[in-house]
């Protein structure tokens, strides 16, 4: 069976982001997380591959490195994000975004790709925040310059993750990237917040 990690992008009102307050904020742990990942990439680890007949080879820091992510979820909110996945579902089309996938959390797919030094440059944490409008004001340029023009190298490295550490097939890799712009977008032209959200159902 397994199980099938979400995320998830909307356009919320102004006040209502604003009356969250303080969520997703980088874990004490984050400061290791990433020197370790930084130390490994200069290793030259090898993270992912594919076996003969179609199976797949996960190095042991690609698990390490999942068991990371894992760890930057936020704890004690599920009810906050609930009530925020709540407010999204009467968005039009252009305001929200929810991609799924099989074993695997698209968030994660899109870190991987990007690096560490980037994954540190989006708002919130692990894929997870709340803006007010002046926040997605603020933070709008940003996301577009890491993740407006993505390389066909970081494609394939997030469709790797979704392939080997999940099951594959779910979700478009060029979407990880354009989703969230969209979203951001959307939320400017409007002059309202914005909400990220990590799930499993």
């Amino acid at each position: 069976m397994g199980f099938h990690g979400y995320w998830v992008l909307g356009v919320v009102p102004d006040e209502v982001a604003a009356g969250v307050g303080a969520w997703a904020e980088r874990p004490e742990s984050a400061t290791g997380d990433l020197a370790w990942w930084r130390e490994r990439l200069v290793a030259g680890t090898e993270w992912l591959g594919r076996l003969p007949g179609g199976g797949a080879w996960r190095g042991a820091d690609a698990v390490a490195l999942a068991a990371v992510f894992d760890g930057w979820r936020g704890g004690g909110e599920d009810e906050l994000r609930w009530s925020l996945l709540g407010r999204l579902e009467g968005c039009a089309e252009e305001e929200r975004w929810m991609v799924g996938a099989s074993k695997a959390y698209p968030f994660d797919a899109l870190a991987f790709a990007l690096g560490p030094e980037a994954v540190q440059q989006l708002p919130g944490w692990g894929g997870e925040f709340v803006l007010d409008a002046a926040g997605v004001r603020a933070w709008l340029p940003a996301v577009e310059a890491l993740l407006g023009a993505p390389a066909e190298s970081a494609e394939r490295r997030a469709d790797a993750w979704l392939s080997v550490m999940g099951n594959g097939g779910d979700v478009a890799a060029a979407e990880l990237f354009a989703g969230p712009v969209r979203v951001l977008r959307s939320a400017m032209r409007q002059g309202a917040g914005a909400v990220g959200m990590v799930m499993e159902f």
